[in-house]
């Protein structure tokens, strides 16, 4: 094998060659490793919580924000090194993971409100337990914070990852990533603190899963539709950092 760290013309930046692989632009794979690891923050601090490993008041404080202060550090980062599409997807994740985040939370409500398909609202329980007010209820503060790291946290998360990993798909990707996503979080813990619905929240009846998979559409509809429109400088981690050496 091989190993070196070696410049790389057209400003492709330091480079890391093992064996036919070479990984290029070092320093811009860092922060985007950097961004993925705080955009997993505010999802996952949910699901740990749920899980029972330690609580979101705990999480917010000390993972939350050292996280969101480090993807304004990294998008800065971005901007002063000319980092072009690191920058811009960040900017686009802030705009796109918002407005699907919205379209998911309007689709919910009618599920929630309408057809009572959900056994509460997942932001208000988010909200008293960001303020340590579970055993109080919730207030204006906490459902304001709930559902700003709903919309905006988790939000931009989602989106921002999405970006980083598979850079400017067709449309439709963002329909399938959001699936996984729906999935996932029926699979997981968080149907215990839901009341304790089960897998797929079946205890409900077959309206929840409905109006999960039908909210999560909508997200990844206009999470896909945004990024195949305006994402023109995004590119696939691996397309963009991975380079085959051809003898």
């Amino acid at each position: 094998m091989n190993y070196s760290n070696i410049p790389i013309p057209n400003k492709a930046g330091l480079s890391f060659s093992i064996g036919p692989l070479r990984l290029i632009r070092i320093p811009e794979l860092i922060a985007t490793g950097l961004l993925l690891i705080s955009a997993s923050v505010s999802p996952l601090m949910f699901t740990a919580t749920a899980a029972g490993y330690g609580t979101m008041h705990f999480y917010a404080a000390y993972a939350l924000l050292p996280a969101s202060i480090m993807i304004l550090f990294l998008l800065i980062l971005a901007k002063i090194n000319h980092w072009g599409g690191l920058y811009r997807g960040i900017a686009l994740a802030a705009l796109a993971g918002p407005l699907a985040t919205i379209g998911l939370e309007i689709v919910r409500i009618i599920g929630f409100r309408i057809f009572h398909a959900m056994p509460g609202s997942m932001p208000m329980l988010m909200g008293v337990l960001i303020t340590n007010r579970f055993m109080l209820g919730p207030d204006l503060w906490s459902n304001l914070v709930g559902w700003g790291d709903h919309i905006i946290g988790n939000g931009i998360s989602f989106a921002l990852v999405y970006i980083l990993i598979f850079g400017r798909p067709r449309w439709w990707m963002g329909v399938v990533y959001a699936w996984i996503i729906a999935t996932l979080f029926m699979l997981g813990p968080v149907m215990n603190m839901m009341g304790g619905i089960g897998y797929f929240g079946l205890a409900m009846g077959p309206k929840f899963p409905i109006t999960v998979y039908l909210a999560h559409t909508v997200f990844g509809l206009v999470l896909g539709l945004i990024v195949s429109r305006f994402g023109s400088l995004a590119e696939p981690i691996w397309r963009r950092h991975l380079k085959i050496i051809r003898p």
